[in-house]
């Protein structure tokens, strides 16, 4: 049982990319921090314009109250304060942060579309404003990956 255990741990490791990163440093801390609060701007700056559209190209229900400031901007902040977390430790503990966060961004913004595909058809979530929703959450992974890697990039090593 032990040489199974021992096998699997070896494979999780290889399929993760977890381990000591050779030659690899990651990015200083401030440097982090100053990705996560750029893609916060940055993603509320997209989901305001996003919802903007919304509001002007479909017509709203007095119900759907998910374009309100308040009620995307939570989401939106716990996200990349999430994402930016997730980065700083990846880019420690993985010998390949790069490949790691992008199957890990790639899942978790796959996992928060979902109740976003269960709203769709259902009374008072018409299809236009719940597809301008899931957008905003495209948008924001998109650019908090994107301010990630870019402004806070690891250097040297596998990537």
């Amino acid at each position: 049982m032990s040489s199974q255990r021992s096998f699997l741990a070896q494979r999780a490791a290889r399929l993760t990319g977890n381990g000591s990163a050779s030659g690899a440093t990651p990015p200083a801390r401030r440097r982090v921090l100053a990705a996560g609060l750029a893609a916060a701007a940055v993603s509320l700056a997209a989901d305001v314009v996003l919802a903007t559209i919304g509001q002007a190209a479909f017509t709203v229900p007095a119900s759907f109250g998910k374009f309100g400031f308040g009620t995307y901007a939570l989401p939106t902040m716990a996200g990349v304060a999430g994402a930016t977390a997730t980065w700083a430790a990846v880019t420690r503990l993985s010998s390949r942060p790069n490949w790691l966060l992008t199957r890990l961004a790639a899942l978790v913004t796959a996992m928060f579309l979902i109740p976003d595909f269960l709203l769709v058809g259902t009374p008072g979530n018409p299809t236009g404003p719940v597809t301008i929703l899931m957008l905003m959450r495209l948008a924001t992974a998109l650019i908090t990956y994107t301010a990630l890697i870019k402004v806070a990039p690891v250097r040297g090593g596998p990537r």
